[in-house]
C-alpha cells in the first residue's frame, strides 16, 4: 500500500530578536495546498529560570482526509540549542521518547512504520536542523506531538528577550499558555499579545496563563526580564549526584576597537540552490555599510557551487560599490554545494567574506586556507550549519557573523570592528568541564558553564585580543545556591557538545554518549518512540521508564535462546561463491539458432520528448549497422559498441569507426512531463525556460533529473550538472535522493563527487550492506582499486543487525564476491585480507546487474537471450547457461544475470516494477543497470545506465517494461 507523505515546515523558533517568523507550511506529496490536515490545539509551556528557557509545545493535528499518512515537522533552531524532549500519543497516552545512535533510530523506525504501527523520530539533519517523523497519522485520526528544547536568552536593550514566533495563517481550536519565571526580580514585561497575557506573582515567582478557542494567536510571543548590570555575574546552579552544574553570566566591561581591512578582499558568493533562502539584501547591506567604512579596496569575486569559478575584478572607490552590487543582485541561483571547490592559494586577496549557509551538499564542510588570509562567515539562512563555518572562520582567524540572529546594527559592528574575545578561565580546585574552553568573541553578556564538585570554589574569567589577556573576572561558586528547575546539565551539555562538533570526526564518540546520556538530539543521536516493549526488544532499544521491568525480563528470555545480535555475511558469499563455481564449471548444451527471430514489434514508439535523443545517435547506429551487414555474428564477440542516450560521442567514438560487437541500446519509455514539452533543444532558451519553470517544481526530484538528463543529451555538460546537483539541496539526508543522484554522477563521469555523495549515504546509513558497495563502485570507477576491494571485503565481514541481516540475504553476497573476484582478476591488488574461500575466477561474456535506489521495494531482473529463453526469478536457470541471482523482494537490490558463454544473437533486457511498500514518497524509484561483454576479462566493456521509473508506465510484453538491449 502507498501512504501519502505529509510534510510540516514548521516555524522558526526563534531566540533572538532579529530571526524572522516563518509560517507553517503543509505539504502532501510535495505540494503546498490544502492538505487535509489541521493543527487542532496548540499548547504552549514556557518555564524561564536566571536567562535560561525551557520551550515545550504540544501539537494535536487532525488529519481530515481518509488517508493515512506519515507527518515530518522540519525546523531550524538558533545556535546553541537543541531538541530535549520528545514524546508522542500511544494508546491515547503521551509516551516519552528514549535516545539512540542516529542511524540505528532512523532504521528501526523506517522498518517499524511499514507495519503500520506508532513509532515516532526526532533527528537533527544537515546545520542545526531538526526533523520530527510521525507514522501514522490515520485518515480521520488524530495524533499528539509534544517537543521541548531549551536556550539561554540574548539581551536586547539591557533586557533578557524571550521570543517565539507563532505565525499562524488559521485559527486554531484549541490554544493554551503557560509561562512560569522562577525567582524573579520583576514582572516580565510583555509585548503586544490582545493585552490579555499578564505575570502575576505567586511567592517568588511570576506566572501567566492564557486560553482561548477558535484562536489565531499573534504572530509573536514577546516579552522581556531584567538583566544584570555590566559587571556583575549571574549564577545558576543545579545539584547531580553530589555535584552541581552551573551556568554563569557575565557582560566585560565594553571596549571596541575598529577592525583595519585589508587593501584587498575576497568574496566568496555561495550561488546553490539552497541560497535561495538566504536574505540576500540583509547581506549587501552589510556589504555597503563595509565599504562605507573600508573606502578604497579591490575586491575579486568568487562564485560557488558545485565548483569555484573566478568572477570579475572590482575597484572600490569612495564607498561607491555599485557595479559590484549589481552583479551580486544578479546573481542565478542552482546546483549544488561543494567546499572542497575551494582553493584560495593563488588569490591576491589577504582577506575573504564567505556569504553562505555553511551546507557542503558535495564535499565536506572544510577547505585549505593559506597562511595570514582570513575568512570571515556571513551566514543568513534559517537552515545553516553553524558548526562547519564556525570552524572555517576560528582556524583561519576570520569572524562567524549570523545575520538572522543579530540587528542589522549588531552585524554591521561585528564586521567593521575586532571584537573583545573570551581567551577561556582559570578555575579553583573542584572545578572541572568549563566551556567554551577556546576563544569565542563576546557580544555583550558572555555564559559558560560547567561541573562543580566542591561546596565552594572560583572560576575566573578572561577576556581580551589574540593572547593578550585584557579583562578578568572572577567569579564565585557556592552549592548552597543551587536550584532544581533549569535544566542545567542540558545547557551544559549542548555547550560540550558544540564545541565537540567543531571537530566533528574526531569526536563523534564521544557526542553520541553525551547525547545519549542527557537525552539531546545531536548529529549522532535521535529521540525515538516505539509502541510495544516487543519492538524495543526486538530492536535492541532501552525503552522509557514505564515499560523498563518488562522489557528487562522479556530480554533476560530472549537471551537464553539465543545470544546473537549481530552477523556478517560472510558466509553467506562463501555459500555464494561455491553455487557459483559449480555453475560456471557446468558444460551447457549450446543452442543452435536455425531460424531468424522477426523484429520485436513491442517496443514503446518514439516520442516527441525522445525525438532529439534519438536523431542524435540514429546517424551513428545506422553506419554501424550498415558496417556489420553480412558479417558473421560469431565474429563479433571481439568488440562492443554502448550506444546510449546522447552519449555515443563523447564515449563511445569509435562506433562508426570500426566493426563492433554488442549493440547496448537504452529503451526509454514514454514521459509526458509539462516541463520536458517546454524545451526545444537550444540550451540557452532551455535554460531560462528550467529557471522560469523551477519554481513550480521546486521540491520535485524527478524535474531535476529529467532536465539535467536533456541538457546532458544535448552535450551542455556543465548546465546538466548544475541542474542535476542542485537535487543534493531540495531535501537534508535524504537516502534515496542520494543514492540516485550518486547513480547518476557516476554515470556522468563525475566520479569525484559521486565518492562524497556514496560516502554520505554509507555514513547515514552504516548498517546497510548496499551503501557500501555503492561506494565500492564509485571508487572502482574512480581508478581506486585496491580502496573498492577493500571496501567490498567489509561489505561481507561487516557485523550487521539480525534483522538487517535477514533482509541484506537476497543476491548481495553472489553479487559482490563476483566484484571482489573481477577486481582481482583485472588489477595487481593486495590479497591478504581476502579469505581464500571467496577467490573463484568468474570470466563470462555477459553480465548484467540491476541496482535500484529506493528502500523496500521489489523490481525484478527478466533476460531474455536470442534462442527466445527468459531467466528471471522463477526461471533462474536457461538452457544455455544463462543465470540469475536470487529475487530480492524488500532492500535495494541487487540482481544480476550472467552467462558462461553466450549465444550469438540479441538479448534483451526487460524490469518488472513489481511494486513497494514506500510509505514517504521520495521522488521516483530509478534502477541503475550495469551491463558488461566479456566480464572480468582484459577486453571487458561496462555501461551504466540510469531510468526513472513510474508504477503507471505502460508495460510492453507480459508486464514487463524493455529497458535494453544488446547484440552479441
Amino acid at each position: 500500500m502507498k501512504y501519502t507523505q505529509l510534510v510540516l515546515i514548521a516555524c522558526a523558533m526563534a531566540a533572538s530578536a532579529s530571526l524572522q517568523a516563518q509560517t507553517p507550511v503543509l505539504k502532501v506529496d510535495g505540494k503546498a495546498e490544502n492538505t487535509g490536515v489541521t493543527l487542532q490545539a496548540l499548547d504552549l509551556q514556557v518555564e524561564v529560570t536566571g536567562h535560561v528557557a525551557t520551550t515545550t509545545f504540544t501539537m494535536t493535528f487532525k488529519n481530515n482526509t481518509g488517508r493515512t499518512l506519515e507527518g515530518e515537522l522540519i525546523f531550524p533552531l538558533p545556535d546553541g540549542a537543541t531538541v530535549s524532549h520528545y514524546a508522542l500519543d500511544i494508546n491515547k497516552k503521551m509516551r516519552k521518547a528514549v535516545p539512540v545512535e542516529k542511524a540505528k533510530a532512523t532504521r528501526v523506525f523506517e522498518e517499524i512504520e511499514r507495519r503500520n504501527v506508532d513509532p515516532g523520530l526526532v533527528e537533527r539533519v544537515e546545520g542545526n536542523n531538526f526533523r520530527v517523523r510521525v507514522y501514522p497519522i490515520w485518515g480521520r485520526g488524530y495524533r499528539v506531538v509534544s517537543i521541548g528544547y531549551e536556550q539561554e536568552l540574548p539581551i536586547v536593550d539591557g533586557q533578557y528577550r524571550y521570543r517565539l514566533p507563532l505565525d499562524y495563517k488559521e485559527a486554531i481550536d484549541h490554544f493554551t499558555l503557560n509561562a512560569s519565571v522562577w525567582q524573579g526580580d520583576e514582572a516580565p514585561r510583555v509585548k503586544e499579545f490582545d493585552g490579555a497575557l499578564t505575570f502575576d506573582k505567586q511567592g517568588r515567582d511570576f506566572v501567566a496563563s492564557f486560553s482561548r478557542e477558535k484562536y489565531r494567536p499573534p504572530h509573536l510571543l514577546d516579552f522581556s526580564l531584567p538583566a544584570p548590570a555590566a559587571g556583575v555575574p549571574r549564577i545558576l546552579m543545579q545539584s547531580a549526584s553530589g555535584s552541581h552544574y552551573f551556568v554563569t553570566s557575565y557582560a566585560p566591561a565594553p571596549d571596541t576597537r575598529e577592525k583595519q581591512w585589508a587593501n584587498h578582499i575576497g568574496i566568496i558568493w555561495d550561488a546553490s540552490l539552497s541560497s535561495l533562502k538566504r536574505d540576500v539584501p540583509g547581506e549587501l547591506d552589510l556589504l555597503d555599510a563595509l565599504f562605507q567604512k573600508k573606502k578604497n579596496a579591490t575586491v575579486t569575486l568568487y562564485f560557488l557551487d558545485h565548483r569555484l569559478a573566478k568572477g570579475e575584478t572590482f575597484r572600490v572607490k569612495k564607498g561607491e560599490w555599485s557595479a559590484l552590487r549589481t552583479r551580486l543582485e544578479k546573481v542565478t541561483y542552482d546546483g549544488g554545494t561543494n567546499y572542497e571547490a575551494i582553493a584560495l592559494g593563488e588569490s591576491p586577496a589577504r582577506e575573504f567574506l564567505l556569504f553562505s549557509d555553511g551546507l557542503s551538499t558535495l564535499g565536506e564542510a572544510d577547505f585549505p586556507v593559506a597562511n595570514n588570509r582570513s575568512v570571515h562567515c556571513i551566514t543568513s539562512s534559517p537552515q545553516a550549519d553553524y558548526s562547519s563555518l564556525g570552524w572555517i572562520a576560528r582556524k583561519t582567524g576570520g569572524k562567524l557573523i549570523r545575520l538572522n540572529a543579530l540587528s542589522r546594527e549588531e552585524a554591521v559592528q561585528e564586521l567593521v570592528n575586532d571584537p573583545l574575545l573570551f581567551l577561556g578561565a582559570e578555575t579553583s580546585a573542584g572545578v572541572r568541564e568549563v566551556y567554551p574552553s577556546v576563544a569565542t568573541p563576546v557580544r555583550g553578556h558572555f555564559s559558560v558553564a560547567g561541573i562543580l564538585d566542591a561546596s565552594t570554589a572560583h572560576v575566573t574569567l578572561l577576556f581580551g585580543r589574540g593572547n593578550k589577556v585584557e579583562q578578568r573576572a572572577r567569579i564565585s561558586l557556592n552549592a548552597q545556591n543551587s536550584s532544581q528547575q533549569g535544566n542545567l546539565h542540558r545547557v551544559w551539555a549542548q555547550k560540550k557538545i558544540a564545541e565537540l562538533d567543531v571537530r566533528y570526526e574526531q569526536n563523534k564518540e564521544e557526542i553520541v554518549a553525551i547525547g545519549k546520556q542527557f537525552g539531546i538530539v545531536t548529529r549522532e543521536t535521535s529521540l525515538l518512540v516505539l509502541e510495544s516493549v516487543q519492538d524495543y526488544l526486538t530492536h535492541d532499544v532501552t525503552p522509557p521508564d514505564e515499560l523498563r521491568d518488562e522489557f528487562l525480563r522479556l530480554r533476560k528470555i530472549a537471551q537464553k535462546n539465543d545470544r546473537r545480535t549481530h552477523q556478517s555475511l560472510l558466509e553467506n558469499a562463501v555459500h555464494a561463491i561455491a553455487e557459483l563455481k559449480k555453475w560456471w564449471n557446468t558444460d551447457f548444451k549450446t543452442t543452435t539458432i536455425r531460424y531468424p527471430q522477426p523484429n520485436d514489434t513491442t517496443l514503446l514508439p518514439i516520442t516527441d520528448e525522445l525525438a532529439l535523443q534519438e536523431d542524435s545517435r540514429m546517424e551513428t547506429l545506422a553506419v554501424a549497422q550498415d558496417e556489420w551487414a553480412g558479417t558473421d555474428v560469431a565474429e563479433l564477440s571481439n568488440h562492443i559498441v554502448v550506444a546510449e542516450t546522447g552519449t555515443e560521442e563523447r564515449n563511445n567514438s569509435r562506433a562508426a569507426t570500426q566493426p563492433s560487437g554488442p549493440l547496448i541500446r537504452l529503451i526509454p519509455p514514454r514521459s509526458d512531463e509539462e516541463y520536458l514539452r517546454s524545451l526545444t533543444g537550444n540550451a540557452e532558451r532551455d535554460y531560462s525556460a528550467y529557471l522560469e519553470l523551477r519554481p513550480k517544481y521546486i521540491n520535485t526530484p524527478a524535474f531535476y533529473f529529467h532536465v539535467a538528463d536533456h541538457f546532458y543529451r544535448l552535450g551542455d555538460c556543465e548546465r546538466a550538472l548544475r541542474v542535476l546537483t542542485s537535487v543534493a539541496e531540495i531535501d537534508l539526508e535524504n537516502v534515496s535522493l542520494f543514492r540516485l543522484l550518486g547513480y547518476r554522477l557516476g554515470e556522468y563521469g563525475e566520479h569525484r563527487l559521486a565518492l562524497h555523495v556514496t560516502r554520505q549515504v554509507s555514513r547515514w546509513r552504516p548498517d546497510e550492506p548496499q551503501g557500501y558497495r555503492d561506494h565500492a563502485l564509485a571508487l572502482a570507477s574512480a581508478g581506486r582499486q585496491q580502496e573498492a576491494l577493500n571496501s567490498l571485503l567489509a561489505v561481507l565481514t561487516r557485523e550487521y543487525p539480525l534483522n538487517v541481516h535477514a533482509r541484506a540475504v537476497g543476491s548481495i553476497d553472489e553479487v559482490v564476491v563476483t566484484e571482489i573476484n573481477r577486481l582481482l582478476a583485472k588489477n595487481v591488488l593486495d590479497a591478504t585480507g581476502v579469505d581464500a574461500r571467496l577467490v573463484q575466477p568468474l570470466p563470462v561474456d555477459v553480465r548484467v546487474v540491476l541496482n535500484w535506489n529506493m528502500d523496500h521495494t521489489d523490481i525484478d531482473l527478466h533476460v531474455t537471450d536470442p534462442a527466445g529463453e527468459t531467466c528471471f526469478y522463477s526461471h533462474r536457470q536457461t538452457a544455455s547457461g544463462g543465470r540469475i541471482s536470487r529475487d530480492v523482494t524488500t532492500g535495494y537490490g541487487p540482481e544480476q544475470f550472467m552467462i558462461k558463454k553466450a549465444l550469438p544473437g540479441k538479448y534483451e533486457v526487460f524490469v518488472n516494477y513489481f511494486g513497494d511498500s514506500q510509505v514517504k514518497i521520495d521522488g521516483p524509484s530509478t534502477l541503475m543497470l550495469e551491463i558488461y561483454a566479456r566480464h572480468a576479462g582484459k577486453n571487458e566493456e561496462r555501461k551504466v545506465i540510469c531510468l526513472q521509473l513510474d508504477k503507471n508506465l505502460t508495460s510492453n510484453r507480459n508486464g514487463l517494461l524493455k529497458v535494453a538491449e544488446f547484440t552479441f
